[in-house]
């Protein structure tokens, strides 16, 4: 019995109970062959399961998608295509490009580490004592402050403070957050 008829065999129930065919021991393909297809070109007897996989096979080969694919090639090509449909973050893409040859090394190690704009504890510090009211804008630590910003940094610090809790500290009206913009603005000339 070939080892295709024994792996047939495993599969399918019925056939274990079953006489397996005879074999032509002289046109019985070698051992490095596999697959039912070279068993039927080689003139073994075969039962009609080892057929229908062979079929499959090459079906499978033909149309390019192997329906008895294993689950975690499958999850990991499920994967590729959630990937590929989600929206790419610029960021990401600014880094990748850092990795082409023709960057120095120097570049690749400076351009991530710059500093655009405060430090998330300025932020913080800043918002804390913008709290307190726009009375804070004359103090010199909150200028300070203001003046590290960039300018995606002020807005986020603009949306923050319009949306202050009322049980925590006012939320600051649209004069007040224009003030805050002027103020920024002159600090940054």
């Amino acid at each position: 019995m070939t080892t295709i008829q024994r792996r047939d065999l495993s599969r399918n129930n019925f056939l274990q109970h079953r006489n397996p065919f005879p074999q032509r021991a002289e046109l019985t393909p070698p051992a490095s062959s596999i697959g039912a297809a070279s068993c039927l070109c080689a003139g073994a007897d075969t039962d009609w399961s080892a057929v229908i996989d062979g079929c499959r096979d090459v079906l499978a080969i033909a149309v390019g998608e192997n329906t008895n694919m294993d689950t975690f090639e499958r999850a990991c090509r499920e994967a590729n295509r959630k990937a590929e449909a989600r929206p790419r973050d610029p960021r990401l893409e600014r880094l990748r490009r850092l990795l082409d040859d023709d960057i120095s090394l120097e570049r690749a190690w400076h351009e991530p580490n710059q500093m655009s704009g405060a430090p998330a504890a300025t932020v913080e510090a800043l918002a804390y004592s913008l709290r307190r009211g726009v009375g804070e804008l004359t103090k010199p630590s909150t200028l300070r402050r203001l003046s590290e910003l960039a300018e995606s940094q002020i807005k986020s610090v603009c949306r923050r403070v319009q949306n202050f809790r009322p049980e925590i500290a006012t939320p600051w009206s649209v004069d007040e957050v224009a003030a805050l913009i002027a103020k920024w603005r002159e600090l940054h000339g």
